[in-house]
């Protein structure tokens, strides 16, 4: 299979796990084997911005996971290529990283422990979206052509759009989930109001208070004397 070939493959993979996808662990996992798969580095890490985390992921993530040690030391120090990359908007290459001590000393410190020669932080960015920073790491000299980093802000690209769909789905169905405990709440209420006003021979303004009242003696919610009321034949 060609170059070319290989890469149309990959994006058509990609494409197809849009409609499924919906937690980041998997959009992720898929953006670096893709870039494995195309590119052919001897490592790759993930670095989420933090208002794109949540809590629904780890900031970090990496294949080997070793080389997240990398992304540690960037963030511990703030200073190293993904750093500058996600600073900057613009993919940082390194071919020689122990010729940057002066620059990053912990990084490059690090990065020979592991035997990284080469690094590629891409940013991952698709309009006003900025979902964090791709890395590419070799453990050999390598010059990363203009052609290299084209398909890697593509792959970063497309991943950055997979996850602001799936943080899009995931408030949706927030929202949507808030709604129906405020409907189920409310549904519960009106039906305690009735239940209650039709006792006392009262109103229904004068049975929520009632309720509420009851409530606050009793230091729980108005639901929850509701529910009471209706589900279990509670009596005030």
């Amino acid at each position: 299979m060609s170059d070319s070939e290989l890469l149309v493959a990959v994006l058509a993979r990609f494409v197809r796990l849009l409609p499924a996808a919906s937690e980041l662990p998997e959009i992720l996992d898929e953006l670096m084997r893709s870039a494995i798969d195309v590119l052919e580095p001897g490592g790759v890490t993930v670095a989420l911005s933090a208002q794109l985390r949540g809590d629904r992921s780890e900031l970090f993530t990496g294949i080997p996971e070793d080389l997240l040690e990398l992304e540690v030391c960037q963030r511990d120090h703030d200073r190293g290529p993904g750093v500058v990359a996600h600073a900057c908007g613009a993919p940082v290459t390194v071919t020689e990283i122990g010729s940057y001590g002066d620059l990053w000393p912990e990084y490059t410190t690090l990065a020979g422990r592991h035997r990284i020669s080469s690094v590629a932080a891409v940013p991952m960015r698709l309009d006003a979206t900025e979902a964090g920073v791709l890395s590419l790491y070799s453990r050999t000299p390598r010059r990363w052509t203009g052609q290299d980093l084209s398909v890697a802000t593509l792959l970063a690209g497309m991943a950055t759009g997979h996850i602001a769909t799936a943080n899009l789905v995931h408030r949706h169905q927030r929202v949507t989930e808030q709604l129906q405990h405020a409907l189920t709440t409310r549904i519960v209420v009106e039906q305690a109001k009735g239940v209650i006003a039709h006792v006392h021979h009262t109103t229904p303004d004068a049975a929520f208070e009632l309720i509420r009242s009851h409530a606050r003696r009793n230091r729980v919610t108005v639901h929850a004397v509701a529910h009471g009321i209706v589900a279990l034949g509670l009596r005030i």
